[in-house]
């Protein structure tokens, strides 16, 4: 799978090729090149005041300068089926597998959510997950778990069948819940550690 950022395709075709030129080295930029940009950025501010969206001429500039809103995320995927890298579209969605289904859901929310943590790189890597990863076989739950690893995110999951003892996992926490019988309404708890190798009942 891949994430691409890619200029909208609803804007005006000037903004992928004032985006080609803003990524260029400013030094390299010819006299062309930067009436282009002056010509293009005017015309978007014309629009701003046309548009009279903006509470003020500092919002109004927010708005022109903001590239974020020139953008978009698309999920690609590749089957590995000789089609190449795909957009993740509804239908293709639609003609995937359970597994492939959800992979191709969780994916982006994770690289988002690691995305979204560097902002504040002290802040607790939080990632909580119900019922994590149905439908997915072993292998891949190996690949997804290791991308979770190397995006440093701190997995607390709720599963009745995941353990978690993946060669791609250096170490994990496991609590199994015990319930009671002979209508004993007690719950208790068995801990295990996986260390990457080996699965360790009652260690700290």
């Amino acid at each position: 799978m891949q994430l691409v950022w890619q200029v909208a395709p609803d804007l005006p075709p000037g903004t992928k090729a004032a985006r080609d030129l803003l990524l260029k080295d400013p030094v390299r930029l010819s006299d062309a090149d930067r009436e282009s940009l002056h010509r293009f950025f005017r015309d978007r501010i014309e629009q701003a005041k046309a548009d009279d969206t903006a509470t003020s001429w500092e919002h109004q500039l927010a708005q022109v300068f903001d590239y974020t809103a020139w953008h978009r995320f698309v999920v690609k995927v590749d089957r590995a089926n000789g089609a190449g890298w795909q957009p993740l579209t509804r239908k293709l969605h639609g003609a995937l597998s359970g597994g492939e289904k959800a992979i191709a859901l969780h994916l982006p929310l994770f690289a988002a959510v690691a995305a979204h943590y560097q902002a504040v790189p002290a802040a607790p890597r939080v990632i909580l997950l119900d019922e994590v990863f149905v439908g997915v076989d072993s292998t891949n739950r190996g690949q997804v778990f290791a991308l979770l690893s190397a995006l440093d995110l701190d997995l607390m999951l709720t599963s009745d069948h995941e353990w978690c003892t993946y060669r791609e996992l250096s170490g994990i926490g496991i609590h199994q819940l015990i319930t009671g019988s002979d209508g004993d309404d007690a719950v208790t708890t068995a801990r295990f550690t996986w260390n990457g190798h080996d699965l360790l009942a009652g260690s700290e």
